[in-house]
């Protein structure tokens, strides 16, 4: 910047740059998106005004750069902010989530696995063992006559839901696999 305009100003000279190319170099160190092209349109359109001897005022380019630019480093910011914000949720919901999961909110795949085969043997047992136990009272029940299995059925049913209830509820069951040869 150059302090000339001598007439302008009677405490002395206004600040300005000698050229248009300084003007485009101080605008794009200022954080402005501005091409050499647009810059030299807009002196043609009158958007920024030169003075006689070629320099541009300090106040020109300030009007200028505010009424007909877009400061980079503002979009830069926001778009860093934006990023920083994203990054800390991110830390948030992992934070929350290993927390749940000390809190017994989620358990591995592996543990959900291995407790589900577990109730499924616990259930299949449970089956065969009814089964064994109430055999004979529901042959007694029908006495082998099949106009009987209205109430042969309904003994099923009772003795499904009492099993699967057992199966539904919370209690913990120890479960040993052995294998078989």
């Amino acid at each position: 910047m150059k302090n000339k305009n001598k007439d302008q100003n009677p405490a002395g000279p206004l600040p300005s740059f000698k050229s248009r190319r300084a003007v485009l170099l101080h605008l794009n160190q200022s954080g402005y998106k501005v091409s050499r092209g647009k810059l030299y349109g807009d002196f043609k359109k009158k958007l920024i005004r030169m003075e006689s001897d070629g320099t541009v005022l300090e106040i020109e380019v300030r009007n200028y750069a505010v009424n007909h630019l877009t400061d980079n480093s503002n979009d830069m910011q926001a778009l860093k902010n934006e990023k920083e914000v994203e990054k800390l949720d991110e830390q948030i919901a992992k934070l929350r989530f290993e927390r749940e999961k000390e809190e017994g909110k989620y358990i591995l795949k592996k543990e959900f696995e291995a407790e589900l085969a577990a109730r499924a043997a616990v259930f299949d047992s449970g089956f065969r063992y009814l089964f064994s136990v109430k055999a004979q009272e529901w042959i007694t029940l029908v006495s082998g006559k099949s106009e009987k299995a209205a109430d042969f059925l309904q003994q099923l049913n009772q003795a499904l839901d009492d099993q699967l209830t057992t199966y539904a509820s919370t209690r913990v069951y120890q479960v040993m696999f052995s294998k078989e040869e």
